[in-house]
């Protein structure tokens, strides 16, 4: 198996926690080569490369480095399976599947081999892939201001600024080609396909990871009083209803920006870039 690390996982807290897993490994036996990344999306073409002879790519990292690893297996045609050592902040790619953290209990997963097929969010046909949640809007902003930087201080202050600065812009979001269009004001739009993001945030909560249907979750034209009663409900997932939010579903989601402002998109809190995108 080829296992991709991520050295900046966690502001490289997570490089200091690999001997830990370098043990468990060899003391079970098992067989791997490993290759660290030196920037962003270089483990997208290390996995890409890797989809060539190797069964089993194993993601060492948080939710940015599993969607990496994810859109260089799937840009290589679905020939490998992902496994995911999760050492990030939220980890919330492997909570979606349920997955442990626990040491022994990943080892044992490893050993059995033991596997599932899930649904992958496939954005701008083939640009980038990702397991869980993307999207549009509020989330995006917080995240132009936190590229290549990890520390949860500088995110907490993106999250703060953009709370009190970023408005809901107009946008056109295109279900399913036209089976649901809505042109409106949204302060932020999600894409889910697993359940939460951002550290705990259950924002598509009913979404269901293998049933080939993707969960939009849209919020409207909320003031900052509105967006703060919604922000202290995504935690339990209880923000459903709120008037200003609205559950569609589709397998097909398309977001515009209408606006004289920027929007932006992003997977699981990492920058895409401007709109439009389609999930």
């Amino acid at each position: 198996m080829k296992i991709i690390c991520n050295p900046t996982t966690y502001g490289g807290k997570a490089k200091g926690r690999w001997p830990k897993y370098e043990k468990a490994l060899n003391e079970a036996g098992f067989e791997y080569e490993v290759e660290w990344t030196t920037e962003q999306n270089h483990a997208i073409e290390i996995a890409r490369k890797a989809s060539d002879d190797h069964d089993l790519i194993v993601a060492f990292g948080g939710d940015g480095t599993v969607n990496e690893v994810i859109t260089g297996i799937a840009q290589a045609g679905y020939k490998s399976t992902v496994a995911i050592l999760p050492v990030g902040r939220g980890n919330d790619s492997a909570y979606n599947i349920r997955q442990t953290k626990k040491i022994d209990d990943l080892i044992e997963m490893l050993q059995l081999k033991e596997h599932r097929v899930i649904d992958c969010i496939n954005v701008n046909d083939g640009d980038r892939y990702s397991m869980s949640v993307g999207g549009a809007g509020l989330d995006a902003d917080v995240a132009v201001q936190t590229v290549d930087k990890s520390t949860r201080i500088v995110y907490n202050i993106a999250l703060i600024n953009s709370f009190f600065r970023y408005r809901p812009r107009h946008m056109l979001i295109d279900i399913d080609d036209g089976k649901e269009v809505l042109d409106i004001k949204s302060l932020t739009t999600m894409v889910g396909n697993g359940q939460r993001i951002a550290d705990g945030l259950l924002v598509t909560p009913n979404a269901v990871i293998d049933d080939g249907i993707l969960d939009i979750m849209v919020v409207g034209n909320t003031t900052i009083l509105e967006s703060l009663i919604v922000s202290t409900r995504l935690g339990k997932g209880t923000h459903l209803s709120h008037p200003k939010i609205n559950i569609y579903q589709g397998k097909r989601v398309s977001i515009e920006s209408k606006d004289d402002r920027k929007v932006y998109g992003h997977v699981m809190g990492e920058y895409l870039g401007e709109l439009p995108y389609t999930f």
